[in-house]
């Protein structure tokens, strides 16, 4: 069961990954400690174990710090929500065919804005008009308008798309208009152009919505189902029938495995059945439950190959540790979570309700009518046997049904009720009821679709056959879906509940493998601890020690909040939100663990949005000196007590005023631009690090951007954080490479369209689609990082 403990660390170490963004040198310094240790601990198999499966935990982390999206100032995402342009760009996928529109994976490479072209890179969803004949490989140029997806209250589409890698979202004015064809993967072509040659014989055999659910069932291709039919098996649960998954590929498998041995010899046939499920998955789309069904599917082709046997969990472990090595992010996909779950559910306790059902029909009054009619037909026979037989019976016409149901459904039942809010009471018995009749369905409706490709009349009458399965499964669904208490409302449903959910179910299952029973010493495990500990504490002082480099890191703390280190460790922060925990959540994971030390903080506004968070860091820092505005004329609460706190620690205090600069270090300088004579007006300021500035002039309005456009101060920056009101000639001054956007999570924080339109010409990098924004500068050489 090694790779199973291997496969579940990785895992853990994504989910680990997600929730704690730690930097990845970090991660891998960390890897070090059980790389090593797994070598020097050859006496001892169980501590080896124990050093590998940390390793893979390790592993995982820095696979999913290694999938996180990268700051890119060519990125298409950096065009989104700045108005039409032009774009043009190369079809990747099959189209996808809805009742309005078509959707297109678009690969863009150039927008046109106005009359200007800029090279960029990154996937769109293209809806276009459901008119437009598009094909996989087209090139394509239309007017449209990108914009970020959006994000619901139940359901955030904007992760959903990000797990896919398409960062935006196009919608076409007019018909894009076809520029070359055929520009795309031959192989791929040809695998297109079989599935829509299959889809339309499809639709000329079956009736509508019979046609719909086989072309789901078939080719993954369940865009034309009806609304009321598609939610009718979502109340039944019975979803999962048009999903292909592991059903559908097993049996794929198992005809291919049939035919190929008849006509070529083991190994080849193996290669023609590997190769077989590989052009099925392709061809129905590669989702994430087709992935893990038919790496399953293949490592037991495989495993009856070289007469080994493949446990079902080695090839779920495997089956999961691929796909999420590709993809990191599938392992948020609620497709493989179900996928996963329902294997998994299987795999645990068919067999056990198994026995129990054959215990409960074995000792039913239906079985003592079996015995009984055995002993009047031969009185010497033996009564068990009799009984056993037609248990036996009985339990075999209802295993892949009932049963198979039940444990898939024990394992999957809360995530349904936590993402769809629902809980189907029919489930279980329209699911009875349907799949029976799915292997007809399948295998029917695949030999009507083959044959009806070649010779249409001959394909019509087998499609009559599969006709009546599928008509018997829309009837029964339909029928139970308008059940009363069909399926009930399951209002809130939080994550905790879930989890506790898994955690007594896992916690109270059996699962028949050897366990680690030998314990590590004491001491042996204090040393290892130990050892351990000053790993990451020496790492840590390594990884945050001055690199000789100028850091400038912008983070939203419910407001503006920039902390620069400078090469000699100098730290300047430069106002600190409305969050106070955010800022210091910020300060903690940035800091040597020892550093409790900021050499400068600098408010810009003494508004609470900017000075919230700085009260908290003045209570739990020491700071060497500070920079202010004028005093607000009515000081809220806020603002009386940071004065407070200064006064207690008596921390130096500089009233900011026009061309003030602070040295922090050789080539690093911080300056007041500009002030206001008012009270509460905002600062205006500037870092210099070598060649590089950087404007802060977030709060600055636009009367102030005027005065200081109409002064003699030289204020053009490579960036600037920008105001939310930005005056075009204040911008002109500025010249700026790049802009740093503050923007919270709330709707009422996004940024105006007028600002947007201001920035289209500028790099413009904002807080809530980034997260953390960091300046590195070496000299003259900037690079940009992101946390999102």
């Amino acid at each position: 069961m090694l790779l199973v403990y291997l496969a579940s660390a990785w895992i853990a170490g994504l989910a680990f990954s997600n929730q704690i963004n730690l930097p990845r040198d970090l991660l891998l310094w960390w890897l070090v400690f059980p790389v090593l240790s797994f070598f020097f601990a050859r006496q001892n198999p169980r501590l080896r174990l124990l050093f590998l499966t940390l390793t893979f935990f390790l592993l995982g982390a820095i696979r999913f710090t290694l999938a996180r999206p990268s700051a890119d100032p060519n990125a298409l995402a950096v065009w989104n929500d700045r108005g039409a342009m032009t774009l043009t760009g190369e079809v990747i996928d099959d189209p996808d065919v809805r009742d309005q529109h078509v959707n297109l994976r678009v690969h863009i490479t150039r927008v046109r804005v106005q009359s200007a072209t800029h090279t960029v890179s990154g996937l769109a969803l293209v809806q276009a008009p459901r008119e437009v004949q598009v094909r996989y490989g087209d090139q394509l140029e239309f007017f449209g308008e990108p914009i970020t997806p959006p994000e619901f209250a139940d359901f955030s589409y904007k992760e959903y798309l990000a797990r896919q890698d398409i960062h935006s979202i196009v919608r076409v004015y007019s018909a894009p208009k076809i520029i070359a064809r055929e520009q795309g993967n031959p192989f791929f072509a040809a695998l297109y152009a079989f599935r829509h040659r299959a889809l339309d014989t499809v639709y000329a055999i079956f009736p509508e919505p019979a046609a719909s659910l086989l072309a789901g069932i078939l080719l993954g291709v369940d865009s034309g189902i009806p609304s009321d039919l598609r939610d009718a098996f979502s109340a039944t649960n019975t979803a999962h029938i048009i999903a292909i998954s592991g059903f559908n590929v097993s049996i794929i498998a198992g005809i291919l495995t049939q035919l190929a041995r008849r006509v070529w010899s083991a190994g080849r046939a193996t290669i023609i059945v590997l190769v077989g499920l590989a052009v099925y998955t392709l061809l129905v789309g590669a989702s994430a439950s087709v992935l893990r069904a038919a790496i399953m599917g293949a490592l037991v082709v495989i495993a009856a190959y070289l007469n080994r046997s493949s446990t079902a969990y080695i090839a779920l472990a495997v089956a999961a540790f691929v796909m999420t090595a590709l993809n990191p992010f599938t392992l948020f996909d609620l497709g493989f979570q179900l996928s996963f779950l329902a294997t998994l559910g299987l795999i645990l306790y068919t067999e056990p309700l198994e026995k129990l059902f054959a215990r409960v029909i074995a000792r039913s009054r239906f079985a003592s009518l079996t015995v009984n009619s055995a002993t009047k037909q031969s009185p010497n026979s033996n009564l068990e046997i009799a009984s056993s037989s037609r248990s036996a019976r009985l339990l075999a016409m209802t295993k892949d049904t009932f049963i198979s149901t039940l444990a898939a459904q024990i394992t999957t039942t809360p995530l349904i009720i936590f993402a769809f809010h629902r809980l189907s009471i029919i489930g279980l018995v329209t699911n009875f009821l349907v799949l029976p009749a799915q292997p007809a369905v399948m295998i029917w409706g695949g030999l009507a679709t083959l044959v009806g490709m070649i010779a249409p009349p001959v394909g019509q009458l087998i499609g009559w056959i599969a006709w009546t399965f599928t008509e018997w499964t829309i009837v029964i669904v339909q029928f139970t879906a308008r059940l009363p208490f069909a399926a009930i409302p399951i209002g809130y449903f939080d994550a905790v509940f879930v989890g506790a959910y898994y955690f007594i179910l896992f916690g109270a299952t059996r699962v028949d493998w050897k366990t680690l029973r030998e314990k590590i010493s004491l001491r042996p495990a204090l040393m290892l601890a130990s050892a351990f500990i000053i790993l990451i504490l020496v790492f840590n002082l390594a990884l945050t020690a001055p690199d000789g480099k100028t850091h400038i890191e912008f983070f939203d703390a419910g407001g503006a909040a920039t902390l620069i280190r400078a090469p000699n460790g100098a730290k300047i922060l430069i106002d600190g939100g409305a969050n106070p925990s955010a800022t210091l959540s910020a300060l903690g994971s940035r800091l040597p663990f020892w550093d409790r030390t900021i050499d400068l903080i600098v408010l810009t506004n003494p508004d609470d949005d900017h000075l919230a968070g700085l009260v908290a860091v003045v209570e739990r820092y020491a700071v060497k000196q500070i920079i202010e505005p004028r005093a607000p004329a009515r000081p809220g609460a806020t603002y009386l007590k940071w004065r407070e706190v200064i006064a207690q620690k008596s921390i130096p205090i500089l009233a900011a005023q026009n061309n003030l600069q602070v040295e922090l270090d050789r080539g690093v300088s911080f300056e007041i631009v500009a002030v206001g004579d008012a009270p509460s007006a905002p600062l205006i300021a500037r870092l210099r690090a070598g060649t590089l500035g950087v404007l802060f002039a977030d709060s600055a309005e636009i009367k102030d951007q005027d005065a200081l456009t109409k002064s003699d101060a030289s204020f053009a920056s490579y960036a600037l954080v920008a105001p939310r009101k930005l005056a075009p000639q204040f911008l002109d001054a500025v010249n700026p490479a790049l802009a740093i956007l503050f923007v919270g999570a709330n709707a009422r924080d996004k940024p105006a369209a007028e600002l947007l339109n201001a920035l289209s010409g500028v790099t413009t990098l904002r807080t809530d689609e980034r997260g953390v924004i960091e300046l590195i500068v070496e000299g003259e050489r900037v690079q940009v990082r992101t946390t999102r």
